[in-house]
């Protein structure tokens, strides 16, 4: 059981992370319009905003999309091949660009989004998996799994 959660489980706890950026930057890349949480905090209806806010708006939505994108299959990566093959190196490396990115993006959303916005706990929740999985992986080097 302990090999389970010092090497198996932070790999399926980052793939899960992973998983969840990519998912969001593909929903985000393929908005045609701004979710319903961001028309909230201008507090005004699609339709109402002017086709250059329209564009800027959807021009800004799809980059965090594609940025999302990118980290997800990066995190998704770094888990399935190096981290799974048991390289210390790589416990290190998915943690940095998962925790930067998700503590980041927690940080933003507080700020930018209502509170109590979907977003908001989405991402604490991923964040929270980051930690997870980075002591799981870490106890590893403790307890002499790899």
């Amino acid at each position: 059981m302990r090999k389970f959660v010092t090497t198996r489980l932070p790999v399926i706890l980052y793939c899960l992370v992973g998983l969840g950026w990519l998912l969001q930057g593909v929903r985000y890349l393929g908005a045609t319009e701004l979710m319903p949480y961001h028309l909230a905090v201008l507090d005004a209806a699609w339709e109402g905003l002017g086709p250059e806010h329209q564009t800027l708006m959807l021009g800004l939505l799809k980059g965090f999309g594609a940025g999302s994108f990118g980290v997800g299959l990066a995190i998704l990566l770094l888990a399935l091949l190096p981290l799974r093959a048991g390289r210390t190196w790589a416990r290190w490396a998915v943690f940095v660009v998962a925790a930067t990115y998700t503590a980041a993006l927690l940080y933003v959303t507080r700020f930018a989004l209502l509170p109590g916005a979907v977003p908001i706990t989405v991402t604490a929740t991923l964040l929270g998996l980051v930690v997870l999985a980075a002591a799981c992986a870490l106890f590893a080097d403790a307890s002499g799994d790899r």
